[in-house]
């Protein structure tokens, strides 16, 4: 099975990494010109606590420069961009086949992205933490993520999401299955081996509030209303009655809970998907969407809680002596992607940044907490210098106050993902392992150390 290695990523930092890292890194140069006795300061080899792996899907250098430019404008510089240690992070993945030795498909979707950096194993298109196999539809072997690693170690985990909180990156988490698209009970027709009636884990949605997740925070509660296969009650029911959770639906009911003291939290603010941070421009054939002075409207989203405020409130429930995990993915960055939606992409990035602040602030006062921003996968857009150079583009006014021309080419009417590597940064113990390149299997290792376990071979089968 294809699986990439980083030797000793915590330990074997050597001064050649502070002196490669000088030339890269974003650091306060205070001390000397080239920077390195300010990189040299950031190295911690200690092992963190606390893990926060905050997620833009679809987020690649591209997408990242593009909302830079629009919200703050060239010479601005995001959250994101202040991490002091950075690298590259490949991210295919495996075609299904005969085995053991899977052809590479070397473009990836988010299902198989998430499942590599939350089990540290290589996996095919569309299955969550569940290793490849002959066909789409033949179950893979179940490989225990990080998530489900901190659970067992008895600390505390999260898991929040702009999407329905069963889609494939948060799915992926605390889930095992053959298809991402079995996210609820009514949605079985790919993954009949995981009906509980054959002896499998059930629904996406069931697994997750069976993982016994402490805070989860999302779209989707379509999914959890749906009835479970016995007939017995919604996933809704099973998670309250069952499993302990507190249901809230709305930014205020989150804000009014304090602590985890009363069970773990179940935040479904949406029917399906959250509402992206503006009001869509969707690029069109040239001369194509938009103008040098269209800036993007912000959208009603009504009760919802913003990234930031899911973020916010997440640390301060899982916050504990003993640390916790936290995974939080800005996930309509790549669907508006998908939609050719240029302002819809730039408000999720721009939303993922006000949550990476927000963990950069809990990172201060708790130097044992390592922080991972980074994305699953490339996607198509590219800034590009005339409205005729893409086969669909859109236009904004930036924050320069000139034009901005984003294409999407990879086909017509839809944007698709690429395989290009895409950027990965840290801070904290252990975030010297991500300079380089890496690939998205090496994250599992990097995060793991924070439950004390050995990582060495990947994760183990469940």
């Amino acid at each position: 099975m294809h699986r990439l290695a980083v030797p000793s990523l915590i330990t074997g930092l050597v001064a050649g990494v502070v002196l490669t890292l000088a030339a890269s890194a974003v650091v306060n140069r205070t001390s000397d010109k080239d920077g390195s006795a300010d990189v040299a300061e950031q190295v911690d080899p200690g092992t963190p606590t606390t893990v926060i792996l905050l997620i833009g899907d679809g987020m690649d250098d591209s997408m990242i420069t593009a909302a830079r430019a629009y919200a703050l404008g060239a010479d601005g510089r995001f959250a994101l961009d202040g991490l002091p240690f950075t690298g590259a992070m490949t991210t295919h993945d495996l075609k299904v086949g005969p085995g053991p030795d899977y052809e590479i498909a070397y473009v990836s979707d988010s299902a198989a992205s998430a499942s590599a950096w939350s089990t540290g194993m290589k996996t095919v298109d569309g299955r969550l933490s569940q290793g490849p196999s002959t066909s789409a539809d033949v179950p893979g072997e179940d490989y225990a993520t990080v998530l489900e690693a901190f659970r067992d170690a008895g600390r505390l985990t999260g898991n929040v999401s702009t999407a329905e909180i069963t889609d494939a990156t948060p799915g992926a988490a605390a889930s095992h299955i053959n298809s991402r698209t079995c996210q609820g009970p009514d949605d079985m027709a790919s993954c009949p081996t995981a009906l509980r009636s054959a002896g499998g884990r059930g629904s996406i949605a069931e697994q997750l509030v069976d993982a016994r997740v402490d805070v989860l925070l999302g779209g989707g509660s379509g999914r959890y209303t749906q009835t479970l296969e016995d007939g017995s009650g919604s996933v809704l029911a099973h998670a309250t009655t069952t499993q302990g959770y507190r249901p809230v639906t709305t930014a205020a009911e989150l804000d009014a809970v304090t602590d985890l003291q009363d069970g773990p939290v179940l935040g479904l603010f949406t029917p399906s998907n959250m509402t992206p941070t503006y009001l869509p421009l969707v690029a069109t054939p040239p001369p194509g969407a938009g103008s040098a002075t269209t800036r993007c409207q912000r959208a009603d989203r009504g009760t919802q809680p913003d990234l930031a405020a899911m973020t916010t409130k997440a640390i301060a429930l899982l916050d504990n002596p003993d640390g916790f995990f936290l995974q939080v993915e800005s996930a309509m960055i790549d669907k508006q992607e998908h939609s050719l939606d240029a302002c819809g992409a730039i408000g999720d990035v721009e939303a993922l940044d006000a949550a990476v602040a927000v963990a950069l602030d809990h990172q201060r006062t708790h130097p044992d907490t390592l922080v991972i921003v980074t994305g699953d996968h490339a996607q198509s857009t590219q800034i590009v210098a005339s409205v005729r150079d893409g086969i669909q583009t859109a236009t904004l006014q930036s924050a320069d106050g000139d034009p901005l021309t984003l294409a999407y080419s990879t086909g017509l009417g839809v944007a698709n993902h690429t395989g290009t590597q895409i950027r990965v940064a840290a801070v904290g113990p252990g975030a010297s392992a991500v300079t380089g390149v890496i690939d998205q299997t090496d994250l599992f290792d990097v995060m793991l150390t924070g439950t004390g376990a050995d990582s060495a071979g990947g994760a183990p089968p469940r």
